[in-house]
């Protein structure tokens, strides 16, 4: 064998050890990669069940009739609060992702909420309306405290 052939046999097993490595590392990148998705999906998914919860104490406050609304309450400044949060969710979640379902929810929330702001400026508001809302927003709380769970292993 001469010193060429032992030069080319050396460079090309080089070659195919180095290939490995970079089809190895790539692998890895992509593997902290569906990490760094799943992570920020938790980090979102908590924010949202946060803000939901405030969401749900505006409206444990909102009367659910004419003659409940108590001196300085303002039922359409806890009807901007609700709204806020439920912006802060939908603006977070992906309509065609994982969670679409509680976009779902937070999205017949918001029906029902323009449905009781209708009634209470006409001066009868719907208790039905609020006790649907509250229905709905404990189900997505519910939903996406789930798939927090799951996501850490705790399911």
């Amino acid at each position: 064998m001469t010193q060429d052939s032992v030069i080319t046999i050396v460079g090309t097993i080089v070659t195919i050890l180095s290939m490995g490595i970079t089809i190895w590392q790539a692998s890895e990148a992509r593997s902290y990669k569906n990490q760094i998705k799943s992570d920020i999906r938790k980090i979102n998914l908590t924010n949202i069940s946060d803000s939901l919860k405030r969401a749900q104490e505006e409206i444990r406050k909102l009367p659910t009739a004419s003659q409940d609304i108590k001196r300085g309450m303002r039922p359409i400044e806890l009807i901007r609060k609700t709204r806020e949060h439920f912006d802060l969710a939908l603006s977070t979640i992906n309509a065609n992702g994982p969670d679409g379902n509680i976009r779902t929810l937070i999205i017949e929330a918001q029906k029902r909420l323009n449905s009781y702001e209708i009634t209470m400026n006409e001066g009868s508001p719907n208790p039905q309306d609020v006790h649907d809302l509250q229905s709905k927003i404990q189900d997505a709380v519910s939903i996406t405290s789930t798939a927090i769970y799951q996501m850490e292993g705790k399911i």
